[in-house]
């Protein structure tokens, strides 16, 4: 498979710019097609509020939204003349439908990250969560950056070069592990990253001595003419997954993460908490997330 249609989903967010700036870099690389979406994640209530605002504030909320639309749909056009890429663009009042029914003629979906001190944050990650658990495509997340500390380049120029793959073994990690093929076969280097936990006496969670970590889905990437180092790591049972995955993120310097999304039942993590719940909080480059 090969990214030739890119979906991107944009919104008055000030980081929606990045977002865009990425989706572009991406179609670029593999020479796709660039559909963008713009539409709120969270639906205004107007009718609930025209009870309690005037509507001189809602013509003012309708001009500003008319004014960011209108910036950021020419920056999408004139991006896609500077880059030679072709593109469409559609407004929606609502994203989540209109998302989920042109996701199924998409390859690659873009969406951002929450901003953590939003108070609609937890409406945004619902939004998000439906869309990587219904779209059966995948999600390309792009970290939140305050607008202050992100470069004029868009914060996040190189995607792909360096491509870190969390794999258990699991479906929906092998989901994502095939979904990111087409970035694997452009990365100067990839690295598949294995999760053993240790016991509180040291000892591991579970050992094969017969067996390399990750070795039977090395050899199934080799078929594909790529060269993947395979590293198995033993974090402390003090240190949940999630954190041990975005420290080794961190450590390495690559620019994009691979994972499945929701390996177990959603309203698990949601309430005990999980590693998809951590990523999606906590993330600092790009992760494409499968379900």
């Amino acid at each position: 498979m090969n990214y030739r249609s890119i979906l991107v989903h944009l919104d008055e967010s000030e980081p929606a710019r990045t977002r865009l700036d990425v989706a572009l870099h991406v179609a670029k690389r593999h020479g796709a097609h660039l559909s963008a979406l713009f539409a709120p994640a969270v639906p205004e209530h107007d009718a609930a509020y025209a009870f309690i605002l005037d509507a001189e504030y809602w013509s003012q909320c309708h001009r500003e939204h008319e004014t960011c639309r209108r910036a950021l749909e020419h920056h999408f056009f004139s991006r896609l003349a500077e880059m030679e890429l072709k593109g469409t663009w559609r407004t929606a009042a609502h994203a989540q439908h209109e998302l989920l029914a042109r996701a199924r003629f998409a390859d690659l979906i873009v969406l951002g990250q929450s901003n953590p001190a939003d108070v609609d944050a937890s409406l945004s990650n619902r939004f998000q969560a439906r869309v990587v658990l219904s779209a059966g495509r995948p999600v390309l997340f792009v970290p939140f950056v305050p607008p202050v500390s992100s470069p004029a380049s868009g914060g996040f120029a190189h995607v792909g070069d360096h491509v870190m793959v969390a794999w258990d073994a699991g479906q929906s990690a092998t989901r994502a592990l095939h979904d990111a093929l087409p970035f694997m076969r452009l990365a100067r280097q990839t690295e598949l990253v294995t999760f053993t936990p240790t016991h509180q006496d040291g000892a591991l969670a579970h050992q094969n001595e017969d067996r390399i970590p990750a070795a039977d889905i090395g050899l199934v990437l080799a078929r594909h003419g790529l060269h993947v180092q395979v590293t198995e790591l033993h974090p402390p049972p003090t240190v949940p997954v999630g954190d041990a995955l975005l420290a080794r993120a961190a450590k390495t310097g690559c620019d994009l993460v691979v994972m499945g999304a929701y390996g177990h039942a959603r309203w698990k993590e949601l309430i005990l908490g999980g590693v998809t719940q951590t990523v999606l909080g906590a993330m600092q480059v790009p992760v494409l997330m499968s379900h």
